[in-house]
């Protein structure tokens, strides 16, 4: 299982489902009757806030505990920055039980608070208890019952005869089973829009059982086709490689998998979630379907459901596993595994970023070289226009903002889009304190980034200075996996 904390990573907007889990309040949600959907006078919209804490975790079963993000609400005039609202010095700590995990404030990330024991797994059937005091503020508090342990049982392909029944095409092979061969096991070779899926649950236990269930789904492709031609290849329009599902029921252990937000040929990895309460309630109160072409100014407004007492945001569990397969557009063959192994669009995707500056002139060059896999390559280099130091972070020992100007391309077959018209595109990157290797002599440290007031680690990221009389040049590099939109 994929741990939550590793999900969160700088440059990276498109979000996997279960990384952030406010990103949940764009997902479809059910109509709600009653006082939530009653009018409003707009004034209230713009009244002061009753809470001022924001709460942002989430458990999942067998994994470990996970970051708390912590950040105050803003007035809708004031100027607003990840970190100008970021809440400091707070006091937090999850309970189970008797058992009491301490957390302390993350001294990289304002607004992060990491477990003293990153160990600790979150049980399954079990209730949680978030705690956050803070100087001049009621205490926060959030109770969540984590979901019992779920288990896809088998995943069956079907479809329906002349008289409306199910009659069984195949059973797809688990990563239980197959590992990462899944995505080229026959059985899991499917033919876009054929059939239907539907996931067999073992679920543990029968307490504090799940309030719904939702599905993420993700194409690992970086370059595979559209599965229909709704839109063009080069459409800015065209569908994500990432999607989500309405919150569903399930029915005699058994959970439905449509064809929809499967667009792209390849390999697809997908997780079912059995949600708590907490997900569930803010999910489905969320406002962003609602229907405003009509009325007053938030005449449709609904209070979202946050259960968070002295605060809002979310604080839930889910528990998850996970499926994989491969898909093929309609009418196309399946592939001959048994010869070789069908075209793996960008999965051999080799790219960096690496740069260079003479901390003295403020001149330097940043590169960009990228090997799809496919035959697509791309080589090409932006001048740095401007150089200016800046305010670095706790862990940095210095830190520049630099502007992207001129560009030059020495190779460009195909594999350019990503890196194209980034010209006057300004970066803060800094030069981290520690050291992660000394192979060859000269410390590489590593690298961050700064994105909307807040410094992050970037995974692949390094660092260092040449071994010159000044150490005035430095070098720096990242990999595309830590800038993707």
């Amino acid at each position: 299982m994929m741990d939550q904390r590793s999900l969160r990573k700088p440059f990276t907007w498109i979000l996997w489902l279960a990384a952030i889990p406010l990103a949940l309040l764009s997902l479809d949600s059910c109509y709600t009757p009653g006082p939530l959907k009653a009018d409003r006078d707009p004034d209230d919209l713009f009244a002061p806030s009753e809470a001022s804490i924001v709460v942002d975790a989430i458990l999942l079963v067998d994994a470990p505990l996970p970051y708390v993000f912590l950040r105050r609400t803003a007035a809708p005039g004031d100027p607003y920055t990840p970190q100008s609202v970021a809440l400091a010095g707070a006091r937090v700590s999850i309970s189970q039980g008797e058992a009491v995990h301490e957390y302390r404030a993350d001294p990289v990330v304002a607004g992060r608070y990491v477990p003293t024991d990153p160990e600790t797994l979150v049980m399954p059937s079990t209730s949680y208890e978030l705690s956050v005091m803070s100087e001049g503020d009621p205490a926060v508090r959030a109770v969540t019952n984590t979901p019992p342990r779920i288990r896809i049982a088998q995943l069956v392909l079907f479809d329906l005869d002349e008289n409306g029944e199910q009659v069984e095409l195949g059973r797809l092979g688990l990563f239980g089973d197959l590992g990462n061969d899944v995505y080229v096991a026959p059985e899991n070779q499917l033919e876009h829009a054929i059939g239907f899926l539907e996931i067999r649950l073992a679920i543990e236990g029968e307490t504090l059982g799940a309030a719904s269930y939702q599905f993420g789904i993700r194409n690992l492709e970086r370059a595979s086709p559209l599965l229909y031609s709704l839109f063009d290849e080069d459409d800015e329009e065209k569908p994500d490689r990432e999607a989500s599902s309405p919150l569903m029921r399930m029915e005699d252990d058994e959970l439905f998998l449509s064809w929809e937000g499967i667009s792209y040929a390849g390999r697809h990895t997908g997780k079912v979630f059995a949600v708590d309460e907490n997900w569930f309630d803010l999910v489905r109160t969320d406002n962003v379907d609602s229907d405003r072409n009509s009325g007053e100014a938030g005449q449709s407004f609904q209070r979202p459901l946050f259960h968070v007492e002295n605060g809002i945001g979310l604080f839930a569990s889910a528990a998850v596993d996970s499926f994989g397969f491969f898909v093929r557009a309609k009418d196309t063959p399946p592939c001959p595994w048994t010869v070789e192994p069908c075209e793996c669009w960008g999965c051999g995707d080799r790219n960096a970023w690496s740069g260079i500056l003479d901390r003295d002139t403020g001149r330097g060059r940043i590169r960009y070289d990228r090997d799809v896999g496919t035959g697509s390559t791309c080589e090409l280099s932006y001048e740095i226009d401007g150089a200016t130091p800046v305010e670095a972070c706790s862990a940095c020992d210095f830190a520049w903002e630099l502007e992207l100007g001129k560009k030059t391309v020495y190779r460009d077959r195909g594999a350019c889009g990503e890196a194209e018209g980034l010209r006057g595109k300004v970066m803060r990157l800094g030069h981290a304190s520690d050291a992660v290797s000394t192979e060859g002599g000269t410390p590489r440290h590593g690298l961050f980034v700064e994105s909307d007031g807040l410094w992050w680690p970037f995974e692949t990221g390094w660092s260092l200075l040449l071994p010159t009389t000044s150490d005035r040049r430095w070098l720096f590099g990242f990999s595309d996996e830590d800038a993707e939109d």
